[in-house]
């Protein structure tokens, strides 16, 4: 159950770290208030990721494999929310390329030792 609620943080963290990084370049709106969204985002994000460190880290004994995870996710979440707010194209040759990457990364982690 841990490894579960582990995943969940940090995915919801690298969400969360999205919207922080890119908050000034999303819309007019949210780019004026970046300081703002900061401000309410952050205490989320850090709680997300310690926490999400944290039940990974006892759930696979791993710090490595908790970065690993953390890189994979951060990558899936990065490519859906560029494409819809910003428009960026999702479907390349790189990105695709990146993607299975990724989903080796993830697969090696938890299937692997």
């Amino acid at each position: 159950m841990k490894l579960y609620y582990g995943l969940l943080l940090l995915l919801m963290a690298q969400v969360l770290s999205w919207f922080q990084s890119n908050s000034t370049i999303i819309g007019e709106d949210l780019g004026n208030k970046a300081i703002l969204a900061a401000c309410v985002t952050a205490p989320l994000t850090t709680l997300a990721y310690a926490y999400g460190t944290k039940y990974m880290y006892l759930s696979t004994d791993s710090l490595w494999s908790v970065r690993f995870v953390t890189f994979g996710i951060g990558y899936l979440v990065f490519i859906p929310l560029t494409w819809y707010f910003l428009g960026e194209e999702m479907i390349t040759a790189k990105n695709i390329v990146s993607f299975l990457l990724c989903v080796g990364l993830l697969l090696a982690q938890a299937l692997m030792k």
